[in-house]
């Protein structure tokens, strides 16, 4: 009895090519450095990348921050965020820019959440019975069921008007809301302010030069593109 042989057809299998672009990442002392990256690199991983390649001491500051200038604002980009993505949202005529430098707060909340939000500011959904650890706070945070209310007041400006007023605000995790009425927390009394779910949250730079701010310190948020 004899056997006839079979031509078994193997499908072909495509490589996963990943496209690769030059980003300008600069110092604080604003000397630039040129890198080649892929489509899919992280900030953490151009991070990395720059210690390597500067022979710096990794002790977990090195950050990557996105600026922009002609608006006076800047932000730390998260770790897992796809660089080329925060690129693709500049526009042609901007000058932004990308800098590499230590941010010795980077994962602080992480280590110590107590220091972030004063207990005047914080309200539990349930009873906590006494002091509430560290580690209970951060998981609080972190939980998709338990989040905790910050509250407090912050200095406002509607646009198109010059004046700033001190409205009281309130943090919950569908967003942040202000009260029409002093520090009331009615529904009807709360006003939706800002969600964080397509938004990113700058640091001010010139505020007070270009806003008028009361205060040197302030945030915004900006829609992602």
């Amino acid at each position: 009895m004899s056997l006839s042989a079979r031509r078994v057809t193997l499908p072909a299998i495509t490589p996963l090519v990943l496209q690769k672009r030059v980003i300008k990442v600069y110092s604080e002392d604003e000397t630039s450095r040129a890198l080649e990256v892929p489509s899919d690199i992280t900030a953490r991983d151009v991070c990395q990348l720059l210690i390597l390649k500067n022979h710096y001491v990794d002790d977990h500051s090195w950050t990557l921050f996105e600026h922009l200038p002609h608006i006076g604002v800047e932000r730390i980009i998260e770790d897992h965020e796809l660089v080329t993505e925060v690129l693709s949202n500049w526009g042609m005529e901007e000058e932004n820019k990308l800098f590499f430098r230590k941010n010795y707060a980077k994962y602080e909340f992480f280590k110590n959440p107590m220091y972030f939000f004063p207990e005047h500011m914080v309200s539990f959904a349930t009873e906590t019975n006494g002091e509430i650890s560290p580690t209970q706070i951060l998981q609080m945070f972190l939980s998709s069921t338990t989040y905790p209310e910050i509250h407090g007041f912050l200095h406002a400006k509607e646009q198109g008007k010059k004046s700033w007023k001190k409205i009281y605000f309130l943090l919950r995790r569908s967003g942040l809301y202000f009260s029409t009425k002093g520090t009331s927390k009615e529904p009807r009394h709360l006003q939706f302010f800002s969600e964080f779910g397509s938004s990113d949250i700058y640091v001010s730079l010139t505020g007070r030069k270009k806003h008028g701010a009361p205060t040197h310190y302030g945030f915004c948020f900006k829609v992602q593109a």
